[in-house]
């Protein structure tokens, strides 16, 4: 008999015995971890812009020569707002997310629905390389305007029109 009792003893006073409540194991050791609350991921001007524009929109077109004094800047050199020579493939764009572009020295590429226009950087695919002034910049309204040489004779004849578009490329300057 006394093998038993101590048998229980050892049994009911042992730290390997089970937890009567349902659970297994050392308090100490099974503690709960403290999750960790992560900061979400703050979100570029990039992605802002890709998300805002990732489905199509509309804007209202219409085209211009780069080296008409009439049509841009005084003593025209060909060259856009951000620098680069106006050439096939390139617009110029009025819209308010306009400045972001020029201060972060992006190249946007922009898809233009049913148009069968292909440049440079594929069909339908054109590259915002001019700003319009700041008249163009304000409120919900989107201008674009492609370069003169893009466009057949049926657009230019409509002067402006409206025009389906979409976001479909971003390059930051340090890319």
């Amino acid at each position: 008999m006394r093998k038993y009792l101590v048998f229980l003893f050892i049994f009911v006073f042992s730290p390997l015995a089970f937890n009567v409540s349902g659970n297994v194991g050392s308090p100490e050791i099974d503690k709960p971890k403290e999750l960790v609350k992560s900061e979400p991921i703050p979100k570029t001007v990039k992605d802002e812009l890709i998300e805002a524009f990732s489905d199509w929109e509309v804007a209202e077109a219409s085209y211009y020569d780069p080296m008409d004094s009439t049509q841009t800047k005084k003593n025209p050199d060909g060259k856009g707002t951000l620098g680069r020579l106006i050439k096939s493939g390139s617009v110029s764009i009025g819209a308010s997310f306009s400045e972001v572009i020029y201060e972060k020295n992006m190249k946007v590429f922009l898809q233009i629905e049913n148009m069968n226009i292909v440049t440079p950087y594929g069909k339908g695919i054109f590259r915002i390389d001019d700003i319009m002034a700041s008249r163009f910049n304000k409120g919900n309204k989107i201008h674009i305007d492609f370069f003169h040489e893009d466009l057949n004779v049926k657009y230019k004849r409509l002067g402006r029109f409206k025009i389906l578009f979409k976001i479909v490329k971003i390059e930051m300057a340090d890319s």
